[in-house]
């Protein structure tokens, strides 16, 4: 007997994203991943984060009180996550066409190739979505914060929203000024100078440092320094038996340089040159390439520094009854019954944030 599945259902459509192909994105999966309590329920999530610690316990004489650990530096907001949105129409002469990659005489039923066009669909707007999550957990880690521009069309600027890890009449741990511009000429002293200066201000804050990552520029003028290509090569055993080398291997534009150590400071150097095809700051906006990290630039950080964070989306079926589906990704679907038309919709509100505050430390302009 034959099953009738309903392929354009929110539910059905939600299993059908589940079984896509994970699109793998650096930034994203090594510094922000989700944990089942980073998926709420509510229109607005929870970013809390706290000062880390590097204070020793005291010596106490025996028969003294002990001296009391203050609870401070803990810090609870709660922000209302974007809206990500994006949809691709299915139209009825469509379901007649021969697909791409189908045979010619393949004898596909209109329902059989609109399952299949649904998941080729929602399979492209997942690669999209993994490309703008991936440029938020970026800027979020360069700016300590990120600025972004909600469309109101494909063709329209609507307003600037902002979020900031920091208050900016303190000041931004998570910035450093490079002094003097490296370039081929800089000694290697100078070199570990800048660098072990952004790794000690997270080390005295309790926090660890792992990783350097470095634009493509950066990388250049590292593998023009004597000093650095010798450490390389002595630490060449390291590189192939650490399991970040095959972890890197997924990404394209990503690669290890080495595992160098920078005046005490055992660091993995990750060399990023991840592009991506974004739109530029005029109105209406332009197409452009640009890079997820700067290639001038450095910064120091560890794995799993922030998490990826997502709100409810609110459903609303064809009789307008309205539904809260949580999750990382929503689809709908619209019909256009007058133009034969469905419009497969999907949907997200994620929000990346620090586990502590100002994890990453960043310097623009470490070359010249």
């Amino acid at each position: 007997m034959a099953l009738n599945v309903n392929i354009l259902d929110t539910y059905y459509m939600a299993g059908l994203w589940e079984g896509l192909s994970p699109v793998n994105t650096f930034f994203r999966d090594r510094y922000f991943p989700t944990a089942p309590t980073d998926i709420f329920a509510a229109d607005k999530v929870l970013v809390e984060y706290r000062d880390g610690d590097n204070d020793m316990a005291p010596f106490m004489v025996e028969d003294a009180d002990p001296i009391n650990v203050k609870r401070d530096g803990y810090e609870l907001h709660d922000y209302a996550p974007l809206n990500v949105k994006q949809s691709r129409n299915l139209t009825a002469d469509q379901l007649k066409q021969r697909g791409f990659g189908e045979a010619i005489l393949s004898g596909s039923t209109e329902e059989e190739r609109a399952a299949k066009l649904v998941q080729e669909d929602l399979a492209l707007l997942e690669r999209r979505f993994a490309r703008t999550e991936e440029y938020l957990c970026a800027q979020t880690m360069i700016n300590n914060g990120f600025t972004v521009n909600e469309m109101l069309d494909a063709n329209t600027v609507g307003k600037q929203a902002t979020v900031k890890y920091y208050d900016p009449n303190i000041g931004n741990d998570g910035a450093y000024n490079i002094g003097t511009a490296w370039t081929t000429s800089t000694t290697w002293s100078e070199i570990v100078e800048d660098v072990r200066n952004m790794c000690r201000s997270l080390s005295r804050r309790g926090l660890p440092a792992k990783d350097l990552i470095v634009g493509q520029a950066v990388a250049d003028v590292l593998l023009g320094n004597a000093n650095f290509l010798k450490l390389i090569d002595k630490n060449s055993g390291l590189i192939i038996a650490s399991p970040i080398v095959q972890e890197l291997t997924k990404y394209d534009g990503v690669s290890l340089l080495g595992i160098v150590n920078f005046g005490g400071y055992n660091l993995n150097v990750i060399v990023v040159d991840e592009q991506y095809r974004g739109l530029d700051s005029s109105n209406p906006p332009v197409p452009e390439w640009k890079n997820y990290f700067p290639a001038k630039s450095i910064m120091v950080t560890a794995p799993g520094a922030g998490h990826l964070m997502y709100a409810h989306i609110v459903h609303m079926d064809e009789d307008g009854n309205t539904d809260t589906i949580t999750g990382k990704r929503v689809p709908d679907l619209f019909v256009d019954r007058k133009r034969k038309t469905r419009e497969i919709i999907l949907e997200s509100r994620p929000l990346a944030a620090p586990k502590n505050y100002s994890p990453w430390v960043y310097a623009a302009g470490a070359v010249s």
